[in-house]
């Protein structure tokens, strides 16, 4: 049992709406940046926040409150007034030098100032729907968060600016994370932690990495993580000028920093306890909408995770097509909704 409250964080942003998209443009373009560079794919939205917050109600009744971080938009659905519901803006926690923020890492890597935020929380996204019941203790046991500790490296590969950007990131990460650890002493440490029965076929990647004395990459899903606020804050105090550097950064940078690092520092301090991530992330094509569709509706899945990979002219009939088959697990308005 945990005896302090679970709270869950989602930032969530409406990039279709005209008012946002002109602010981010004018604010690139002042500050002397190619428009193109930080804009999104499409700015189509899924239209399915509301069936996030139906998960969380129906699959995660325990939870304390729901913070849903945005630049100041409110969901059309929302039922603003609802006990659990706390509504976030950027300006009520991110310090004034570093806003306006169109940098997903910055929202992020500040949350342990929000006050009103508890200490365990879990960092989901509005693109993760909790599909089936989830018991508390698969976040926090006694107060220690529960993760998996398994290695994987980095891949730098030419596929394009996202690609390239998101593995410049991961890579200032373990920049960070082996500053201030030795690899070979973290895991002899808590080795029943990094050496775990349960993480099944995964131990292959952290016993293939095994020659390297530092961290080359740590597995990442795409799945809501616990994170522990003093943790997050304790990063800051270790490492403000690095931290401030990167949060000054009002769009996507190289010199960016993601809260991935405080999951890996939890698990470098071995303060945490090992389990399995569960959850099925699919990337959505005009091949295989269908079958995920299908399996969405007809498999019980903890959590699925959705990335969509399509032209615009296909993204209507698969966002469609998907939100079907998660109405059918989770039919009918949650107190979330108006």
């Amino acid at each position: 049992m945990n005896s302090r409250p679970i709270d869950i964080v989602i930032p969530w942003v409406d990039s279709s709406d005209i008012c946002w998209q002109q602010k981010k443009n004018e604010y690139a373009k002042s500050c002397g940046m190619d428009i193109n560079a930080n804009s999104n794919v499409r700015y189509e939205s899924w239209d399915n926040l509301h069936l996030v917050f139906r998960g969380i109600e129906r699959f995660m009744p325990w939870v304390h409150k729901v913070f849903l971080v945005t630049c100041g938009q409110t969901p059309d659905f929302l039922n603003t007034d609802h006990p659990k519901l706390k509504l976030i803006k950027h300006e009520d926690y991110i310090p004034r030098e570093y806003l306006p923020t169109f940098n997903s890492n910055t929202i992020e890597m500040n949350y342990f100032r929000i006050e009103e935020l508890s200490e365990n929380f879990i960092l989901f996204n509005d693109d993760i729907f909790p599909m089936a019941p989830i018991q508390e203790e698969y976040y926090f046991q006694n107060g220690e968060v529960c993760d998996e500790a398994v290695e994987s490296p980095v891949m730098p590969v030419d596929v394009g600016q996202i690609t390239e950007y998101s593995c410049m990131v991961k890579i200032n990460n373990l920049l960070f994370i082996n500053r201030h650890f030795h690899k070979r002493e973290v895991q002899k440490k808590n080795r029943e932690k990094w050496i775990y029965d349960g993480y099944g076929e995964l131990l292959q990647r952290t016993e293939g990495l095994s020659y390297w004395d530092n961290f080359v990459g740590f597995h990442d899903r795409h799945m809501p993580v616990a994170l522990k606020k003093s943790v997050m804050r304790h990063l800051w105090e270790i490492e403000p000028a690095r931290l401030a550097l990167a949060s000054a950064n009002h769009f996507r940078s190289y010199t960016d920093l993601s809260q991935c690092i405080v999951r890996y520092w939890q698990l470098c301090t071995g303060n945490f306890i090992p389990r399995k991530t569960l959850g099925e992330p699919y990337l959505v094509t005009a091949k295989n909408y269908k079958d995920v569709a299908e399996d969405i509706a007809g498999k019980p899945h903890q959590m699925v995770c959705l990335t969509e990979d399509c032209t615009s002219e296909e993204f209507t009939v698969i966002r469609d097509e998907i939100n079907r088959a998660l109405e059918s697990v989770m039919p009918g308005k949650s107190s979330f909704e108006k």
